[in-house]
């Protein structure tokens, strides 16, 4: 492991937010303060629903970082009728196709009736400016089926592509303001930092999302909090409390505190790597 990731500050420090506050990085230790929060939404991955060429139906075109383009065809109900996307882009008795489901610029199309009818082209959702991986191949990193390959476009601009089995699973991509990114794949956990080091474990997750306290290994505290549909999460340095609750909206949260990292998931569970351990464990439940 780096010597930057044994040598963090001692504060623990909310990663992946484009704009946080600055205060996020230097919150008071104490619980006395006002309390303050932070969401963590993800955004690689934009949505919108448009007119099918079949008379009352809809399609949902999807674009992801981390999967690529994917169409739904839909029912008034909300019932999906086909679907096309990375492992299947064509759909001729649904009338759907997606040219290049896994470029820059995917290119949805739909029709009514087969050949000789011409396919009428939909532009997906446009995904914001750092959410395509740019650069020269850095590294490649392979565990088992999954690959992780990570360009460089710059000094600490990286950005890593996952793929499971061939099938692209994943896109990270740290911050200017942060210092690590991490997916979730399957039960494996892979973390980017800023200057391109990639980290990976498995396991060490907890198995269902009880509010409350945990202990970790080492004695770092965490409190699992919910609120308005999203899973916070409050912790501890240096075993006082800090006033920040960090959200995750859709997007798992990374922080970390010296030797600790710590993950919440977008589902409420908790998985750690704590550095020193030969054995890791999951978070500990003590009391609601």
């Amino acid at each position: 492991m780096r010597t930057a990731l044994r040598t963090a500050t001692a504060t623990l420090a909310l990663v992946g937010a484009a704009a946080a506050p600055a205060t996020a990085f230097a919150a008071s230790a104490s619980d006395s303060g006002p309390a303050r929060s932070l969401v963590v939404a993800e955004n690689c991955v934009k949505s919108k629903v448009v007119p099918s060429v079949f008379a009352g139906l809809t399609v949902k075109l999807t674009n992801s970082a981390h999967s690529g383009a994917k169409a739904q065809l839909r029912d008034e109900d909300g019932k999906v009728l086909g679907t096309v996307d990375q492992t299947k882009p064509v759909d001729t008795a649904s009338g759907l196709r997606i040219d290049g489901p896994l470029a820059a610029t995917p290119v949805f199309k739909h029709r009514s009736q087969g050949d000789p009818a011409p396919w009428i082209p939909v532009a997906f959702p446009k995904l914001p400016k750092g959410c395509t991986t740019e650069g020269k191949l850095f590294s490649t990193t392979t565990y088992g089926n999954v690959v992780v390959k990570t360009y460089k476009a710059g000094p600490q601009l990286f950005s890593s592509r996952i793929t499971d089995n061939g099938k692209r699973v994943g896109f990270l991509a740290p911050a200017a303001t942060a210092y690590q990114d991490v997916r979730k794949v399957g039960q494996r956990y892979v973390r980017l930092t800023v200057d391109g080091g990639i980290h990976s474990w498995t396991g060490a997750t907890t198995a269902s999302a009880n509010l409350g306290v945990y202990h970790l290994q080492g004695g770092t505290k965490v409190r699992l909090v919910k609120k308005d549909g999203l899973y916070g999460v409050k912790t501890t340095s240096h075993g006082e409390w800090l006033n920040w609750t960090y959200y995750a909206k859709g997007k798992s949260v990374i922080l970390q505190d010296d030797n600790v990292v710590l993950v919440l998931n977008a589902n409420g569970t908790l998985s750690n790597f704590i550095h020193g351990f030969g054995r890791q464990t999951a978070p500990v439940w003590k009391h609601a």
